[in-house]
Order: C-alpha cells, then structure tokens, then sequence
C-alpha cells in the first residue's frame, strides 16, 4: 500500500515537472538591454601613418609600424623629435573611440611622450580635440597606460599629437592602442 501511494506520488509529481517544462522555450535568445557593448580593440584596423619616421623607414627594426605591431617587446624610435609630431590611423569605417593605451619602450625615460592630444576628424582636415594629457610620466619600462575620455561621435581619423616628451632629442614609444565601443 505504502509503494502504491509512493508511486502515485512520483508520477504527480513528473505530471507537474512536464507541465512546466513544457512552458520554456530554449530557441529564444535572451537580449539585455542594461548592459553596454563590448569594447573592441581596433588598432589594426587602422592604417598607420606619422609625420616624422624613423630613419630606417616604417619597417625598420624601430620603424612606425612597430608602434602599432601588437607587440611590447618592440618600439618606435625617431631622431629627431619635434612637438608638431603626431601618429595617425584612418579606418575605412568611422570608429567610437573611448579610450586608448600607451606603452613605454625599453630604455631612455626621457624619450616617452609627456603631454599630447588625442584628436578625431572624417576628413583628414578638421580636427576636434578629444582628449589631452599633460606632464605624464611611466613609473618603469613597458608600462602600459589607460587613458579613458567621453566621445559621442564616430570618426574615420584618430590623431595623437605628441606636443611633448621627457626632454630628449629622440622619441620612443612600444604601443599604442585604441578602443572602440559601439554605439
């Protein structure tokens, strides 16, 4: 009598659990809307180009396409550093650009940017001033630094102006990076 009552009792309860069930569909995905896009490091998108280049050219062992290679272990190094220098990418699509990194290279301090402005544009010609950093310093060598800002818009042109470094004739930087966030 007791296994009669116990069997009645499971099958309830399975009777219930396929109820249930039955009601949940697993082909919906779910969507939330709370949480914001996934940043996207687009720096290879980009094609890089500088206003001053190392001596040996962009594929030089210290050339301008080290600085965006992915690398830390390698730099960009010029000779003849001047506050009007800047490093560029242009993307084929416009990009939401809310941040971006630099690494210092392996020696020399006072080679590594001091103060700069972080620029975008859709033409190449218009430029509008999207973040500056003044007096920055790196505490050791291959440091990387994040520098978050407020951006609304899209832009096909990111320019960093280097409008100082620690005070050598020479410039390095190991990397740097941008970060797109879809709007």
């Amino acid at each position: 009598m007791n296994v009669l009552k116990l069997t009645r009792r499971a099958l309830a309860m399975l009777c219930l659990a396929l109820v249930f069930c039955s009601g949940c569909k697993k082909e919906k995905q779910r969507t939330y809307a709370l949480l914001p896009p996934d940043p996207e490091d687009v720096t290879a998108q980009g094609a890089l180009s500088v206003n001053i280049e190392n001596t040996g050219g962009p594929s030089a062992t210290e050339g301008s396409i080290r600085v965006t290679d992915g690398l830390l272990d390698t730099k960009f190094l010029i000779f003849t550093y001047k506050p009007t220098f800047f490093i560029q990418l242009k993307f084929k699509q416009p990009q939401h650009i809310t941040s971006y990194t630099l690494t210092s290279a392996n020696d020399a301090p006072e080679r590594d940017p001091k103060s700069w402005t972080l620029s975008g544009s859709n033409d190449g010609a218009a430029w509008t001033d999207l973040d500056t950093q003044t007096n920055q310093t790196f505490a050791s060598r291959g440091l990387t630094k994040n520098y978050a800002f407020d951006n609304t818009k899209t832009y096909t042109y990111y320019k960093l102006g280097i409008t100082a470094n620690g005070g050598s004739a020479l410039f390095q930087l190991a990397e740097w990076r941008v970060t797109n966030v879809p709007l």
